[in-house]
């Protein structure tokens, strides 16, 4: 008579616990999980950032069972632009490994999580850091000759470029800015937590003559957008003041062609070197985060001295002086 095989209980137990649909593949599961956070999200454009991500660097796994998505297959994901694209292959492990605990609370797969850093991945990828983004700067004793230079062009890109100088505002912040966010009145422009890298309100006290651009604006104003494309209703393009700067053929002093982010490292280096002005008042300015003292230099009297910098700041660009 054969040996009747030992059946092993827990084995038993989870095949008859594990229902059909855990052998959805990563692929379909990834796109739900994406619809179903798309609330997080600030804008469509991230959204398709992630769906893009993960169709071009996760298709190895598309088609895997979720529950079959081990470290093996995660690497084979991230290592062939671990070194080359650092900061990209950084973003698909963490969207990697928030699809798989989406996919874990649900049910479909069991611990641990192959892509999660400090459990699993650092062991094997080690610690490399994306270098440091370099956005070429005008120096600012520059700055008042390309002012003026700046200050007979008239189209919509220019005077966009002109108020994101004197705001030291992040080019977004400007693209998209409408006209419920401003108070010509009280001479602010409040804008929203959305529109924030740091996701927090930031209130920028607006210089003399960037009340008078947006006063320019508010006259011929056609729609809810402060700064309007081509296109009705639309804001101005991410390149259009990009590409102001490169019809002008602005250089900074190493030959680099300047770019619209590097005012605000302008603004810093002048800031730091030329005023009396505190580094936290300077890092408020920027929107930069000053953990526990921040909100001191969101308040009223804060707001007014930060106005004091603003109209210092304006001084130097359009006059040359402080």
């Amino acid at each position: 008579m054969s040996e009747v095989p030992q059946k092993d209980p827990k084995r038993e137990w989870k095949a008859l616990a594990k229902p059909d649909v855990q052998q959805e593949t990563f692929g379909p599961f990834a796109l739900k999980h994406i619809d179903a956070i798309k609330g997080d999200f600030r804008n469509e454009k991230h959204i398709k950032q992630w769906r893009s991500t993960l169709e071009t660097y996760a298709a190895s796994i598309w088609t895997t069972p979720l529950d079959e998505v081990g470290v093996e297959e995660v690497l084979n994901c991230l290592e062939p632009i671990w070194s080359e694209k650092n900061e990209t292959a950084r973003r698909v492990r963490g969207r990697i490994e928030a699809v798989l605990e989406s996919a874990r609370v649900r049910g479909l797969r069991e611990d641990p999580n192959p892509a999660s850093w400090n459990g699993q991945l650092k062991h094997v990828l080690g610690k490399r850091r994306p270098p440091a983004k370099h956005f070429p700067a005008l120096e600012y004793q520059s700055l008042p000759d390309f002012w003026e230079r700046l200050s007979t062009k008239q189209a919509i890109g220019a005077m966009a470029l002109r108020f994101t100088i004197l705001t030291v505002a992040r080019l977004g912040e400007v693209r998209l800015a409408t006209w419920n966010e401003f108070d010509l009145a009280a001479g602010v422009w409040t804008i929203p937590a959305s529109r924030m890298k740091a996701e927090r309100e930031h209130v920028v006290p607006l210089s003399s003559a960037a009340v008078e651009i947006v006063r320019h604006l508010h006259e011929h104003r056609t729609g809810d957008i402060v700064f309007p494309g081509t296109r009705r209703g639309k804001p101005l393009s991410d390149m259009t003041l990009t590409k102001t700067l490169r019809d002008m053929k602005v250089v900074n002093a190493k030959g680099e062609p300047v770019t619209v982010h590097g005012f605000r490292s302008t603004f810093f280096d002048w800031a730091r070197n030329e005023t009396d002005f505190s580094r936290e008042l300077i890092e408020e300015s920027l929107a930069h985060s000053l953990g526990k003292v921040e909100a001191a230099y969101r308040r009223g009297a804060a707001i007014e001295r930060r106005r004091q910098l603003m109209e210092t700041w304006q001084n130097l660009v359009i006059a040359g002086s402080t």
